[in-house]
């Protein structure tokens, strides 16, 4: 009788839950597996062999079902063939394939010194001045450029057979440049760096992988935050499914509570989503939008007529 309500259950946790993290949790129990191989007794072999391949499929799999309701409401509504067979498939996917194609246009734009897309008017909120993202991509670079002679060192060394050699050099520099590509692609995205305050909208925007726009009237207030974003969530008792990170690379160090009757549209990684309740964010003077956002919300309550 309670299998139904623990069905349910367990779907509706499996959407809560990212294509990320359940990828996570996939080479999670791959790895387990394995090391319950190298002990388990030679005759076992086989059978956790096949248990480490099928169990991540089997994951993946759960959480594609979890969302068939959402698929079928997408099929409902599709008017074409293009449509019908983009509604079936997550759109995570998708969101990813889309990234894929913008990193690509994003680094020859960058090869043709072509200008990124510019902000609106307002307030800039900059985002990279104090931030640790231009040191990152400064490491990234450097070690991309020590990687491939060092791979070539190593495989000359490690390997004799000049065939399987030539194979392990061409996907070490395959997956270098690859690399490169999508970091310098992302810088450009990036661009200037800065969410915008122009009238009652805050602009939120980090390369492809954080746009929108929240209206000032949706936010309930702004407070900060000195730790991580996982030990703030589980300290506020607060499923990571309710929170959002908008920024390049450093830790959030403010966050942003949306009214609970708020809806605002945001596209993140390329998939257009409601925003949940909270939106974490790095700035390099969160304070700025702290002072704006809560005077505003003070303003408004003065004005609100009593009862």
């Amino acid at each position: 009788m309670h299998l139904v309500p623990n069905i349910a259950s367990a779907a509706a946790e499996l959407r809560r839950t990212s294509w990320l993290q359940l990828a996570g949790y996939a080479w999670i129990g791959f790895f387990v597996v394995f090391l319950v191989k190298l002990a388990a007794p030679a005759g076992m072999g086989p059978a956790l062999r096949a248990c480490g391949l099928v169990l991540p499929l089997l994951l993946l799999a759960a959480k594609d079902l979890a969302h068939a309701p959402d698929a079928l409401r997408r099929l409902q509504g599709a008017d074409n063939w293009r449509g019908r067979i983009t509604a079936l498939l997550p759109p995570e996917l998708l969101g990813m394939l889309r990234i894929e194609r913008l990193m690509w246009r994003g680094f020859l734009r960058w090869l043709r010194r072509r200008p990124a897309a510019t902000a609106p008017e307002g307030t800039a909120l900059t985002y990279l001045r104090r931030g640790a993202y231009g040191s990152a991509i400064g490491v990234v670079m450097v070690a991309l450029f020590l990687e491939l002679p060092i791979n070539i060192l190593l495989v000359n060394l490690m390997i004799d057979e000049p065939t399987a050699r030539l194979a392990i050099h061409v996907a070490c520099g395959a997956g270098a440049l690859y690399s490169f590509v999508w970091v310098l692609a992302d810088r450009w995205h990036v661009g200037d760096a800065s969410h915008v305050l122009a009238g009652e909208m805050l602009h939120l925007r980090v390369g492809v992988r954080s746009q929108g726009a929240v209206p000032l009237s949706a936010i309930e207030r702004c407070e900060a935050v000195t730790e991580a974003p996982e030990r703030w969530s589980r300290r506020h008792g607060i499923h990571r499914a309710d929170t959002l990170l908008v920024t390049p690379f450093d830790k959030p160090n403010c966050v942003l509570f949306l009214k609970p009757d708020a809806t605002v549209t945001l596209l993140h990684w390329q998939v257009q989503r409601q925003a949940p309740r909270y939106l974490l964010l790095y700035l390099d003077r969160p304070e700025r939008l702290a002072s704006h956002v809560n005077f505003g919300v003070r303003s408004d309550n003065q004005t609100q007529p009593r009862p």
